[in-house]
Parts: structure tokens; C-alpha cells; sequence
């Protein structure tokens, strides 16, 4: 006689397992979206990925220059055949046309990797990503919000893209408005309870931000549009699912990933004492960043060339100077970071 065993019904290990296999889809359905937008971004800056003699290329070591375009694009499409391999190939592809060109550094290209990064269904990944999008909120509000300049002028040029008509009470306030809103879904999303609203705020923040640089508005620096919508996406899979405490999320993590989101979390600070690129430090649409003028190549040039701007960098503007100027050019760098006014170096000029 057999007898037939049968397991029994463990109705929420089922349940578990079932939501566990819907969140690895909407990481990948996200991937996706992610790789889509990185290649649209590299499309809309074509020639920033390849040789050139103007705007000059501006090494950070000496390394052979070659066009890296193609193989960006290549490398974009082996992440969505083996996400592993691809993202490692992607990530060392840009690390070299980063070194060979410095103007690449831009912070949309760096995000949207980390995020893709963040896509993987592994608990160290998810934490990058994760923490990449709560220090880019928070430190993007706080950065706006010590910025003069765009609290003065520039909130309320971004306003008018999405209502032109805005009473001046919204007008005038318009720069707390919007860096207190990134910097608002930033802390948000650092507490389980309120990741919900989190991620409803961001996907708010960056279609209005799209929204207000599209065509349909200002028609502005294409290079950052597929950025935000990403991003807008992102805090959705990544923020509202997410259950787990922060310290507890940390804990299951490798040490060296855990040192990196430490990273991520407080290097934009280093911005404030000259340790830290702008960009890196998600320093956007501020005026409180070095500015250069000169009577040489104007370094604005890289807008209508390369769909970008130079990073705003000392080292950047006299690299570029140097390699633009002819004899008896100037170039006056002003920096109003209280770190450099009190070193004395707020204001330097350079004389070819």
C-alpha cells in the first residue's frame, strides 16, 4: 500500500515568493527603461563621445583617445542580454572616456549608471541604487536652497515653464518650493512609513522638472530630459517597495558597499571645501559654483557644440584656457565658497 505525502500549503511563504518574483520583474522592466534612457542621453550628446580638437579634450591622464560612442551603445546592449557582465563593461567604459576627457563628467551620465547599477536583484546593488537617489534628492534641495542665485532668479525661471501665469507670493517662493521639495522626498525616503509618499513626490518633482525643460516649455538642455524621466521611475520601483530600515538594509550588505553608501551619502560635502566636483555632488542650477569669463574661447562653447556644459571646475576653465588662448588672452575665475574666499583664493586671473 503507498501513501501518498503531500507538503503542506505554506500560503504566505507563497505569497512572499510570488511578490519577491513580480519586484525582480519591475527591476528589470526598470533596467530597461534605464539602459533606454542612457542611450537616448548618449545619442542627444553624440559628440561629446568622440575625438575632437574643439571644444578641447581635457584628459585627466594620458591615455590613447579614441571615439567611445559606439561602444557605449554596444555595451548598453549586452546589459540587457547578461545585466551583470554588461554594467561591468559599461562602467569601465566610462571610467575610460571619463579619463580621456574630463568634460564627460557629467551628472547625468553618473546617475543614471549607479541607477542601473541599483536594478540588479541583489541586496548590495539595490542599496547603491537606493542611496545614490536619497543623497541626490537631499543634497540637490540643500545645494539649491544655499544658491542665490537660484533662489533668486532661476526657481522662478523654472516656474514659468510650468505656469507662466504663477502669482508673484508663488514667484518669490518658488526656490524654496522646489529645493524644499527635493530635499523633502530625500528624508522621506529614508523612513519605511513615508517611502509611499516618497516616491509619489519624486515622480511629481522630475516629470515637472522634464515637463519644464521639454519643448512644450523652455526647450532646454535635451541632455538631462530621458535623466528625469528615469529618475521619476526609479523612485517608484526602488522607494516604494523598499520595507526594510535603513541601518537594517545596511547590515545585510558587504563592508566595502556600506563604506560606498556612506560615500555616496556624505562626499557631496566635500563640494563646500574643494574635495568634490559640483556635478558629483549633485550641485544643479546653482550660482554657487566657480565661474569663469574670459576674452579667449568662451568656455560656454561646449552648450552649442556638445549639448553640455564644462563642468564648472577651476582646473576644467584654466585647462581649457590653456588650451584655447592665444597670447595676452585673460581668464577670471571667481569662486564664492567661503573655503576659498577666506583661503584667498575666491578670485584668481590667468594671462596667457
Amino acid at each position: 500500500m503507498h501513501v501518498m505525502v503531500t507538503q503542506p500549503q505554506r500560503p504566505f511563504l507563497n505569497l512572499w515568493q510570488r511578490r519577491a518574483a513580480s519586484y525582480v520583474g519591475w527591476l528589470a522592466a526598470l533596467r530597461w527603461l534605464l539602459v533606454g534612457c542612457q542611450a537616448v542621453t548618449i545619442l542627444l550628446t553624440w559628440p561629446l563621445w568622440q575625438t575632437r580638437t574643439m571644444p578641447p579634450m581635457l584628459p585627466a591622464l594620458l591615455l590613447p583617445a579614441f571615439d567611445m560612442g559606439w561602444l557605449l551603445l554596444g555595451s548598453l546592449v549586452i546589459i540587457l542580454i547578461r545585466p551583470r557582465a554588461g554594467l561591468i563593461l559599461n562602467t569601465l567604459l566610462l571610467i575610460y572616456a571619463v579619463m580621456i576627457d574630463q568634460t564627460r563628467l557629467q551628472p547625468e551620465v553618473v546617475s543614471l549608471l549607479l541607477l542601473t547599477w541599483g536594478t540588479l536583484p541583489n541586496v548590495n546593488t539595490l542599496v547603491v541604487g537606493r542611496g545614490h537617489l536619497i543623497a541626490l534628492w537631499i543634497w540637490a534641495g540643500a545645494n539649491k536652497l544655499l544658491s542665490p542665485l537660484f533662489m533668486q532668479s532661476t526657481a522662478g525661471w523654472m516656474l514659468d515653464g510650468l505656469l507662466p501665469n504663477a502669482p508673484d507670493w508663488l514667484r518669490m517662493n518658488a526656490g524654496y518650493l522646489i529645493g524644499g521639495t527635493e530635499l523633502l522626498v530625500g528624508i522621506l525616503a529614508i523612513f519605511p512609513r513615508t517611502r509611499k509618499l516618497a516616491g509619489a513626490l519624486a515622480f511629481g518633482l522630475h516629470m515637472g522638472i522634464l515637463l519644464t525643460l521639454s519643448p512644450l516649455a523652455h526647450n532646454y538642455n535635451s541632455a538631462v530630459w530621458a535623466w528625469n524621466f528615469g529618475l521619476a521611475l526609479a523612485g517608484l520601483v526602488l522607494i516604494i517597495p523598499w520595507r526594510e530600515g535603513v541601518v537594517g538594509s545596511l547590515k545585510a550588505c558587504k563592508r566595502w558597499v556600506v563604506m560606498l553608501v556612506v560615500f555616496l551619502l556624505l562626499s557631496p560635502f566635500g563640494f563646500y571645501v574643494g574635495l568634490m566636483d559640483a556635478y558629483l555632488s549633485h550641485n544643479l542650477y546653482s550660482s554657487n559654483v566657480p565661474q569663469a569669463q574670459t576674452t579667449a574661447v568662451d568656455p560656454h562653447v561646449t552648450w552649442d557644440m556638445l549639448n553640455v556644459p564644462l563642468p564648472p571646475e577651476r582646473r576644467l576653465f584654466e585647462a581649457f584656457f590653456r588650451r584655447t588662448c592665444k597670447r595676452g588672452d585673460v581668464m577670471v575665475i571667481r569662486d564664492t565658497r567661503w573655503w576659498f574666499v577666506q583661503q584667498g583664493a575666491g578670485f584668481v586671473r590667468l594671462v596667457c
